[in-house]
């Protein structure tokens, strides 16, 4: 369900420039050798960079796992949290492309769809894995999938959602993850990523700013009411910034110092992929990775 659709005429994402700033290869090739040094001093000395990625990737239907893996290879990233993922080994192939191993799959599929499943794809090892199901308005069943990690030396909580956008945040699933999951004052560096179906911080989305939750838009400076993250098949209209990751860390000092919408995320030219449905749509649009935009951020944890 969307809930917000750009007006006619307006330039989608993909023609407008958000001055993305794409992080030089060297600053995550050292992660390893960062991580063990800091976790043999005992404690940090000096500022920790973080960066994260989510993507709903439309069932893998018009990408291959590869493809998407090539795309997000400039970001150096250190966990992608995926949505309407198929089952499987997809995820994983992903990782090979980026030398990320650590992999979570959920078992619910949203609305019960095929492939419309969530993941969580780390550089460093995953632990306390687990999914949470529930029935809330709009499609079901939706969930989150979570997942504990350390990185370098900063420990995080991971949530990869899809949920379905609601007007009111009475009984829709950002509620129920705002007091189910994330109502615990004393949990710390929260990160929840994914494809949420309505506008920062409207309709049912109140609920994540009324549990202390953060935006990156925010922390970016960047203002959502001209850009979007996915654009509708059948109709080509943006439906605005539908895509997010929120975070709360009390702490710990915590900027968002880069991010934003990846616009070049599009197969080659010459690919050409076979698929049952949406064929005519993926050439108008110049073959891109999916209906959606994938965004990021990174993050810079500050140590005194």
């Amino acid at each position: 369900m969307i809930l917000f659709v750009l007006q006619a005429g307006q330039a989608p994402a993909s023609e407008r420039s958000l001055k993305e700033k794409v992080p030089a290869p060297s600053i995550v090739s050292s992660a390893n050798n960062d991580y063990a040094s800091n976790k043999n001093k005992g404690n940090l000395t000096a500022n920790t960079k973080i960066r994260f990625a989510t993507y709903n990737v439309l069932f893998g239907l018009w990408a291959k796992p590869e493809s998407v893996g090539k795309m997000f290879k400039p970001y150096n990233l250190d966990v992608i949290c995926f949505n309407e993922v198929p089952h499987g080994n997809w995820t994983l192939r992903v990782g090979r492309e980026l030398g990320m191993k650590h992999v979570h799959v959920g078992k619910v599929s949203s609305a019960n769809h095929k492939d419309k499943y969530k993941s969580i794809l780390s550089r460093f090892p995953l632990r306390d894995k687990s999914e949470v199901a529930f029935d809330s308005k709009g499609w079901k069943p939706a969930s989150v999938v979570t997942a504990r990690t350390n990185i370098k030396g900063v420990p995080l909580t991971l949530y990869s959602t899809h949920i379905p956008g609601q007007p009111d945040v009475e009984n829709s699933a950002a509620s129920f993850i705002s007091k189910k999951m994330l109502s615990d004052p004393h949990d710390d560096n929260l990160f929840v990523l994914g494809d949420f179906n309505n506008l920062l911080f409207e309709g049912a989305l109140k609920a994540f700013k009324e549990a202390g939750m953060k935006s990156i838009w925010h922390g970016l400076s960047i203002n959502t009411d001209s850009i979007s993250t996915h654009r509708h098949i059948e109709s080509g209209n943006e439906s605005g910034v539908i895509d997010h990751i929120f975070y709360r860390s009390t702490k710990s000092k915590v900027k968002v110092t880069n991010g934003g919408v990846i616009e070049k995320a599009y197969n080659s030219a010459e690919e050409e992929i076979e698929m049952d449905r949406y064929k005519k749509e993926w050439l108008k649009y110049g073959k891109p990775l999916s209906d959606h935009r994938p965004i990021w951020a990174e993050f810079t944890f500050m140590h005194d």
